[in-house]
């Protein structure tokens, strides 16, 4: 095992067991932990899909999402303090019964970062969260799958299957959350283990906001995911819209159509990752900036693909998809948990997410606007613009290495 800061110790191989055994452990039940929250994410935005010819539906939608993104970047900020003082699974745990009344969503991220900067050595960090980014690439797809299901299925009537996709994905959400709470651990201490990052204390009541807001590479990721959160938000949301008004195609095939941008972003984030660590000696900028400037090229050639039938718009979605969540995991994850030190992880990812989410609160406003104006393809034109300020900020930090006081140092 390798430690921060001091000079590695032999383990017995008794303990090298239950160390990987811890954590398997851990990755499994945040696994299913966070792919829980997005079964009360995605359970009422398209259950059912209503008619889009209704100009004062598109309108309420939008403010139903803008007022959802303001909860969300609230529950960040606040997650994210939780996280570094409570420890992720207290964090989780309040999050996920606030999430079964309300918009509790935001705690589970910063949460979930402050658990891998502790239980991961920093050599393993980029494959694992990659692996991890599956739960929520297929809990969300899964938990829209489950609410069109339970609203649309013909011997269920409409008023109670719109009740149900409420009332099933609260109990699953309620089940996933006990099972994080009984099966992780905060701490390697907690099960008889050393700490693999010793240089601090994970858990410090003590540190505030002013090491997370004065550090650099921080701020430039943030501002970095607002631009790109936007558009991942504005293609999760608004995608099966544009697909029924530009293919004329029907609510359920729109919802399938579309659900390739979620299920091939993984591939994305596995790509992104392993890239990152065999061609580019870890370094995460050069990733993520390249596959957001071929996103932008994407998104610049998709109204004209769009225009040649249904496999060749799967097929961009498809790509949009890996080209998205590629840099969403390597960059929002892996390189802000490297940027600082564990007592600081729950802070940081709350901030860059929080600020992420403050995209996401204005997408849909600036959705609703340009469709209403320029019609449904102008919505790639911001796309093509988002796309191409993230990778220029990414840029930046093109040949920044990963902070060599915070890489783990070998025998």
């Amino acid at each position: 095992m390798e430690v921060l800061g001091t000079a590695p110790r032999p383990l017995r191989q008794e303990d090298r067991r239950r160390y990987s055994y811890w954590c398997f452990r851990i990755f499994i039940a945040s696994w299913i932990g966070y792919a829980g929250f997005y079964f009360c994410r995605r359970n009422i935005s398209w259950t059912p899909l209503p008619s889009t010819s209704h100009p004062g539906w598109l309108n309420g939608l939008a403010d139903l999402l803008m007022v959802f993104g303001a909860g969300y970047m609230v529950g960040q900020f606040v997650g994210g303090w939780a996280a570094d003082r409570f420890g992720a699974r207290r964090t989780v745990l309040f999050g996920g019964m606030l999430s079964l009344v309300s918009t509790g969503q935001g705690f589970g991220w910063p949460a979930m970062m402050k658990l891998f900067s502790v239980w991961l050595p920093r050599r393993e960090l980029a494959i694992g969260m990659a692996w991890w980014s599956t739960s929520y690439a297929l809990g969300s797809f899964l938990a829209t799958a489950l609410a069109t299901a339970l609203s649309t299925v013909e011997f269920i009537p409409i008023v109670a299957g719109s009740k149900l996709s409420i009332l099933v994905p609260c109990v699953i959400l309620f089940l996933t959350t006990v099972f994080f709470y009984i099966r992780a651990r905060d701490l390697p201490s907690e099960v008889g283990l050393e700490q693999i990052h010793s240089q601090t204390d994970p858990l410090s009541p003590s540190i505030g906001w002013m090491p997370v807001l004065r550090n650099r590479e921080i701020q430039l990721l943030a501002i970095m995911y607002f631009f790109l959160k936007l558009t991942r938000y504005a293609l999760l949301f608004w995608l099966p819209v544009y697909i029924i008004e530009t293919q004329h195609s029907k609510g359920n095939s729109a919802l399938l159509l579309s659900s390739l941008f979620e299920l091939t972003g993984f591939i994305g984030a596995l790509f992104a990752s392993y890239a990152s660590e065999r061609w580019f000696d870890s370094r995460r900028y050069p990733v993520g900036a390249g596959m957001l400037f071929l996103a932008a090229f994407v998104f610049l050639l998709h109204p004209l693909v769009s225009s040649w039938g249904t496999v060749p718009t799967g097929i961009s979605i498809a790509l949009i998809g890996m080209l998205i969540f590629g840099p969403d995991v390597l960059m929002a994850s892996v390189a802000v948990v490297e940027a600082v030190p564990s007592d600081q992880t729950g802070r940081a990812a709350g901030y860059v997410n929080g600020m992420g989410s403050l995209g996401q609160m204005v997408s849909p406003v600036l959705v609703a606007l340009s469709t209403r104006f320029f019609g449904w393809n102008s919505i790639f034109s911001i796309f093509v613009v988002c796309s191409l300020l993230a990778a220029s900020l990414l840029v930046v930090r093109w040949n920044s290495p990963v902070s060599q006081d915070l890489m783990p140092k070998t025998a």
